[in-house]
């Protein structure tokens, strides 16, 4: 089976660079070296900017630089969860246009969270003078002076989140913060929710009840970790009042530091949380139990929202 080849390989990897899967971060697949002691946040930037231009490692779609997408490479997870069967070489390009194909996503969104905590500093007009942005210009154009000299950690609300927010980058392109969709819901999804996975899953709650498929539907995709273990499987909010928010997209960034703080620190555990659950279950299905990093999951049964910390 070339799943269980691709994947067997991809885990030998991982213990090669003393990673565990859950951990691995996708933008390995553009690039060669190693990227461990690369900043998440530089390299996301990087990333974001097209810079990342090698075939590396866990890359099947071999593409790179502007045509990277890291959500695509992880193509043989999801053929062996849920049953994808398009060419993964395909996976990124436009033949998907014409077709009804369940294709990967990232669920949360750095960028989102990372371009609000920019703009919303209380010195963001200092650094700005200081680095050479320039406010009337989209930020996302402006990707090299946030790389350069690593300024974007002069930002107030990222300096103060910095441990949170590198951890978040690197998680973001995390086996746990991927799914399957089909490929016209990504640009829509986008405009309503802004990319905040509980604002996704609140819709889908509201589909997927009226139709009494809600369960398997969380089962199915592993979302534990975002919905409450109560009586309707309820999903739970990054922060309280996020859901009032639905509707009105440019509120439904974090508002201030404490609900800034709330959101990565529930974001990263919540995407570990449902990663270190999709591997338990990939090493069950292809009986790859005797890797080290298994021992850490042979036990453990995915946590509902409420259950964590």
């Amino acid at each position: 089976m070339e799943s269980k080849t691709r994947i067997e390989s991809w885990f030998k990897q991982c213990e090669k660079f003393e990673l565990k899967p859950w951990e691995w971060d996708f933008k390995q697949s553009y690039i060669s070296k190693p990227i461990k002691n690369i900043s998440p946040i530089r390299l996301m930037l990087e990333y974001k900017n097209h810079q990342l231009k090698d075939i590396g490692i866990s890359n099947v779609t071999g593409e790179t630089g502007s045509k990277a997408d890291c959500d695509k490479e992880p193509f043989y997870i999801y053929q062996l969860l849920w049953g994808t069967e398009n060419d993964p070489k395909l996976e990124s390009k436009l033949y998907l246009d014409r077709h009804n194909l369940l294709r990967g996503d990232t669920m949360n969104s750095f960028w989102t969270t990372f371009k609000n905590s920019v703009i919303s500093s209380s010195n963001k007009t200092i650094v700005y003078d200081e680095i050479g942005i320039n406010p009337q210009k989209a930020l996302k154009d402006q990707y090299h002076l946030l790389i350069s000299n690593d300024n974007f950690r002069d930002f107030e609300l990222v300096k103060n989140n910095i441990i949170a927010f590198e951890k978040f980058a690197a998680l973001s392109h995390s086996i746990g913060n991927f799914t399957v969709i089909p490929h016209w819901m990504n640009i829509g999804r986008y405009n309503f929710s802004q990319d905040y996975w509980d604002v996704t899953l609140q819709s889908f709650f509201y589909f997927s009840n009226s139709m009494e498929c809600w369960r398997n539907f969380v089962e199915t995709y592993f979302l534990q970790p975002y919905v409450n273990n109560d009586e309707e499987w309820t999903v739970s909010e990054f922060w309280e009042g996020h859901f009032l928010n639905i509707g009105k997209p440019k509120r439904l960034t974090p508002q201030n530091q404490e609900e800034l703080s709330e959101y990565l620190h529930k974001v990263n555990l919540r995407i570990e949380e449902r990663g270190k659950w999709i591997i338990k279950k990939i090493c069950e299905e292809l009986k790859l139990q005797h890797f080290t990093f298994y021992d850490e999951l042979k036990d453990r049964q995915i946590r509902f929202s409420n259950e964590m910390i």
